[in-house]
């Protein structure tokens, strides 16, 4: 629903006509026809300005005259608001104050409407809820768009696909509204057209991401008869379009998928950790609306710090968290169809919707986030159909003289409700969460619990800072989204070099020989998780497989390994021997296209600063074995963190 919509249906509560144009205006009408206008800037201006000084406000409306003391600041009275919007005007807020003196009602409704509309409230008569709480004004402010001109037209979840995408590069380019036109809307439509009736591909070039894919549509079209005379009846207008969206496509970051969307990204402090997940977010350019950062504090010991609580102060409520609020708008925007009966038809053309908790371990992680990490591993896929254990259970969600519905700011989510209140609020698909971690003195320790259930990144070695390029063409990680397979088959094997996954089978079954009776065995889990490393990454020859195992070396067995000389015996056929030794022997055959220093080995997570591929980086197991084996040496105790 857009915000014009919104306020159409508003409408029938209080009369007031409002429209949303991309000139920059909003006009709204009085009840005696008389129309006005004000730029949305100046609202913002307002919201930011009620934000910052909402006590200073909510005494300017209770001490003006004939304030009624029955009500609340957030019931209309006319003196009192007139009182605020003067206030505001003493602040610069000229337009605000002009308008707020001779239109007060009339203004109140309008802003009324736009904080409601973006914090996904039902609307009511200003008499009886203006919205201007805090709560509700600092909601409206964090999902206002970058870009207040799309006010007219965006709903109140925006998400851009490809063709947005495309159009919005066209007019980058400074292109005419008209070739613009021809180009998205005429060109590649005539293109679908001609490959969905010769049944070559009918889902349609804006669902394609992958520049490959498209370059092989492309080429089948331009040996076709049709498309050649449909280019030379159009002067090549339309090969000139489908050639523009394949440079578009080119230009666009490759996505590649994570295999667990569970991420602790670990490194002393200031390596850019969570910069690194604010980046991944903007990157895929929906106005950070996919981004939400928790700092997390050191007296969290139980899920409601993180997912909210149920209040009975004064009315029974649920207290949502700005966590939560985060995972209903993933959901929001990833099952638009979803009700009673489950999701729906997913719609996985949307954005990874990032959770960066910061600072993670600053308390016990088992504690806090057990919620978490008890239904992660339920997620799954089976073919259209996604199911997940649920992370709030529905019983919560029907607890007496409670509007949960309202507390989680679904009034206007009717299907995503339903859905609920039949299923709890399960993970959404597209979200990934990405934990910030610090190991020193202040912080708590990993179980192998939590390292088994998340992909563990030693941030200075996967993304290292060089300073001889603090100024010139640093390296850049790829761009990350969430991966639709949570169980490995051979399907998802097909296109890279380990078709049946025997090779990466056995690479495994050697490294558990190895940690046999030990605390470090790996589980069923362990080889479900690496084949979906090899489905995700789909190396195409030895070496690049042999980086994928390398790199599931790093993110999921060694952080597991920890202890001193005597935890790390082990008795083998030759005898007693250390485990890390052992570990070297094996990997030194397993990985030997890549095992060598001379033989460097490609980066699966990181590219150049013009998206070319890095091939010469050393083997990370090896330097890492090297570095636990020293520090064993030195402190008779090693463990993979510094």
């Amino acid at each position: 629903m857009s915000f014009q919509e919104y306020c159409q249906k508003a409408k029938e509560i209080d009369q007031q006509i409002v429209s949303t144009k991309n000139s920059f205006v909003i006009s709204f009408s009085k009840l005696d026809g008389g129309a006005f206008t004000i730029d949305p800037a100046d609202i913002v201006l307002f919201l930011k300005f009620l934000s910052d000084n909402h006590h200073r406000c909510i005494e300017a409306i209770e001490t003006a005259p004939l304030f009624s003391k029955s009500k609340t600041y957030l019931s209309y009275q006319e003196k009192s608001y007139r009182a605020l919007y003067k206030l505001a005007g003493e602040s610069g807020l000229k337009a605000i104050s002009s308008l707020g003196g001779s239109q007060t009602k009339e203004l109140t409704k309008v802003i009324s409407k736009l904080i409601a509309y973006l914090a996904n409230l039902t609307y009511q008569k200003v008499v009886d809820n203006s919205y201007y709480d805090k709560k509700s004004v600092d909601i409206a402010l964090s999902k206002m768009p970058a870009d207040l001109k799309e006010l007219g037209v965006i709903p109140a979840q925006e998400k851009m696909n490809n063709k947005d995408r495309f159009i919005k590069w066209l007019k980058d380019l400074e292109l005419s509204d008209r070739t613009i036109s021809s180009y998205s809307e005429t060109s590649i439509p005539k293109a679908d057209q001609i490959l969905v009736e010769h049944s070559i591909f009918s889902e349609g070039l804006y669902t394609v991401s992958s520049i490959d894919e498209a370059n092989k549509l492309a080429e089948w079209l331009n040996n076709n008869d049709d498309w050649k005379q449909k280019n030379s009846s159009g002067n090549g207008m339309y090969q000139a379009g489908l050639k523009k969206y394949l440079q578009f496509l080119s230009e666009r970051p490759q996505i590649t998928t994570l295999p667990k969307p569970f991420v602790l990204l670990a490194g002393i402090s200031g390596t850019g950790k969570t910069r690194f997940v604010r980046e991944q977010a903007l990157a895929h350019a929906v106005d950070n609306k996919n981004f939400c950062q928790i700092p997390v504090r050191p007296d969290w010991h139980e899920p409601s710090d993180l997912l909210g609580y149920v209040s009975r102060i004064s009315d029974t409520k649920y207290i949502a968290t700005k966590a939560l609020q985060f995972i209903i708008d993933a959901w929001r925007v990833i099952a638009p169809k979803a009700g009673a009966r489950g999701v729906g038809e997913l719609d996985l053309s949307v954005p990874p919707y990032w959770l960066c908790l910061d600072e993670m371990n600053l308390a016990p992680v088992e504690q806090y986030f057990a919620d978490y990490l008890s239904v992660l591993e339920s997620r799954k896929f089976e073919g259209d159909e996604y199911t997940c254990e649920p992370l709030l259970d529905k019983s919560i969600l029907t607890i007496d003289d409670a509007d949960i519905r309202a507390d989680l700011g679904l009034q206007d989510d009717d299907g995503l409700w339903a859905y609920f209140l039949n299923y709890g609020i399960p993970l959404p698909p597209n979200l990934i969460v990405a934990g910030t971690v610090n190991m020193d003195e202040t912080t708590h320790g990993f179980s192998r619990k939590v390292i088994d259930r998340a992909l563990t990144i030693d941030f200075g070695e996967f993304f290292p800072n060089d300073y001889s390029k603090f100024f010139a063409e640093q390296n850049i990680p790829k761009l990350f989204s969430y991966s639709t397979v949570t169980q490995a088959s051979k399907s998802d094997l097909a296109a890279s070099i380990d078709p049946t996954g025997q090779k990466t089978i056995d690479f495994l079954e050697s490294i558990n020989k190895i940690l046999k009776q030990t605390p470090f065995e790996l589980a069923y889990r362990a080889l479900n998780e690496l084949l979906l490393h090899v489905a995700c990454f789909k190396p195409q020859d030895e070496n690049t497989l042999q980086a994928v195992w390398d790199d599931f070396l790093m993110t999921k067995i060694l952080p597991r390994i920890d202890g001193d000389e005597d935890k790390l015996r082990i008795v083998g056929n030759a005898g007693a021997e250390n485990l890390l030794d052992a570990l070297s022997k094996t990997l030194e055959s397993q990985l030997s296209g890549i095992w060598s220093v001379d033989r460097p080995r490609k980066d699966l997570f990181s590219e150049t600063h013009d998206g070319g591929e890095i091939n010469d980086i050393p083997c990370r197991s090896r330097n890492k074995l090297e570095w636990m084996k020293s520090r064993l040496e030195a402190n008779t105790f090693t463990s993979f963190w510094p």
